[in-house]
């Protein structure tokens, strides 16, 4: 039987009664779990404490799934931890992570593949007066550090929001794209786009802004949607070849999940990569793409499972 440890952020649990935290590490795992079972493999908690590593060393497993997301560039340091025990593990490898989390570079390499990207600066005062613009932390996770009050439309406002946002340096300033704004899970080797998401704010306050900040986030379920995008057969095949780059460029594998938005006109425009998105079947988007190609949740841990053993690099 194959044994897979899922790999988690937090303390040390070893069956499912142990798993005391609400909260989506926790869901996901009950349900990653779940599904392994149901696929006939013994599924087993392996939590990481970081700077504690012990817990990966001599692992009794044949296969690593990783559900380890955090802030910062922590997800690509225990990307490389992995490789180390020479198991083989779902999810990008260390240079995918890296290369998404860090956005700037991201959107450089995007730039090199002539891939469409707002502009961006990346250290002090922008010398700019294409407003509005967004300023956001220049690596983590896609959505991380972004407020409210980071979408700016004036000098003044880009000044004030600066200074606020000093401690989260360095920072990165990008034009903002006032449209609609889409999400595409890519899957497999070679990736395949799944059908894009559209995320809508039609139930936003008019005090908050357009975008998935954290006031947004934090009352996702009443104020933003999720539902299939209803593009032009045309559009959607530009933004799906698009997502399928994106994630070629940054040598991504497995799954991962590109954020774009599309101008007035229409046009894409890359915004981010998730190199690990979330898998909660209630709550995450890519299950919710992936069950509008056909896929359902036990289906697609399997997927994940197969590529991580027949094409671990």
């Amino acid at each position: 039987m194959t044994r897979v440890a899922l790999l988690l952020k937090g303390d040390f649990y070893e069956t499912p009664a142990d798993l005391k935290r609400e909260g989506q590490q926790v869901r996901t795992a009950q349900a990653v779990s779940r599904a392994l079972e149901n696929l006939g493999m013994e599924p087993f908690y392996l939590p990481l404490s970081p700077p504690r590593f012990a817990p990966l060393q001599n692992i009794q497993a044949d296969l690593i799934f990783n559900l380890y997301a955090s802030t910062g560039l922590e997800q690509a340091l225990v990307s490389s931890l992995l490789e180390l025990t020479r198991l083989p593990y779902t999810g990008s490898s260390p240079l995918g992570h890296f290369l998404a989390l860090h956005k700037p570079w991201a959107k450089n390499i995007w730039r090199d593949w002539n891939l469409p990207t707002p502009a961006s600066f990346e250290h002090g005062d922008p010398k700019t007066d294409d407003f509005p613009l967004i300023v956001k932390p220049d690596r983590g996770g896609s959505g991380e550090g972004v407020y409210s009050s980071c979408l700016v439309y004036n000098k003044s406002q880009l000044q004030e929001q600066l200074t606020w946002m000093a401690s989260f340096s360095p920072l990165l300033v990008e034009r903002f794209i006032a449209g609609r704004e889409l999400t595409v899970g890519i899957l497999g080797d070679p990736p395949r786009a799944l059908p894009p998401l559209e995320i809508t704010f039609d139930r936003l306050p008019p005090e908050l802004p357009p975008i998935l900040s954290y006031e947004a986030k934090t009352r996702f379920d009443e104020l933003v949607g999720v539902k299939r995008a209803s593009l032009s057969s045309e559009l959607e095949g530009e933004v799906r070849r698009i997502s399928e780059s994106a994630f070629q460029a940054l040598n991504l594998r497995h799954y991962a999940r590109i954020d774009l938005r599309l101008d007035e006109e229409g046009h894409p425009w890359l915004l981010e990569a998730n190199s690990l998105p979330g898998l909660d079947p209630d709550y995450s988007d890519f299950p919710r793409a992936a069950k509008l190609a056909g896929l359902s949740y036990h289906q697609l841990i399997g997927e994940l499972v197969r590529l991580a053993l027949e094409k671990p690099r």
